[in-house]
């Protein structure tokens, strides 16, 4: 018999048009798991499962816009350095670090 947490069902469906995109987000569980939180709620004791619902998608799109930002962001500083190296590259095709302080002699 699979446990309360292997019974929920999550299905999304997504909408989007020129100005919004929608996520119709849809939770399946048996009544019966939430006996527990229900009387919890009631006394106030918890807070219903759609506020911390709430609170858990807007992290997640947060968390999921900000790691595409983060990703361009790597993605131009990693250009931005290519481009240095190109630019500071000796006639002989091997590269000059910017910043380098190292005197050591290469190829030893």
């Amino acid at each position: 018999m699979p446990t309360k947490f292997e019974r929920i069902r999550v299905m999304i469906k997504e909408t989007s048009d020129l100005e919004v995109r929608t996520f119709n987000i849809t939770l399946i569980a048996p009544t019966g798991d939430f006996q527990l939180t229900d009387l919890l709620r009631q006394r106030g004791v918890i807070s219903g499962l759609d506020v911390e619902l709430k609170h858990s998608l807007k992290r997640t799109t947060e968390e999921y816009l900000q790691s595409a930002e983060s990703l361009v962001s790597g993605l131009a500083s990693k250009q931005l350095t290519t481009k240095r190296l190109r630019k500071d590259s000796r006639a002989d095709g091997e590269a000059i670090e910017p910043d380098s302080t190292d005197s050591s002699p290469r190829g030893s």
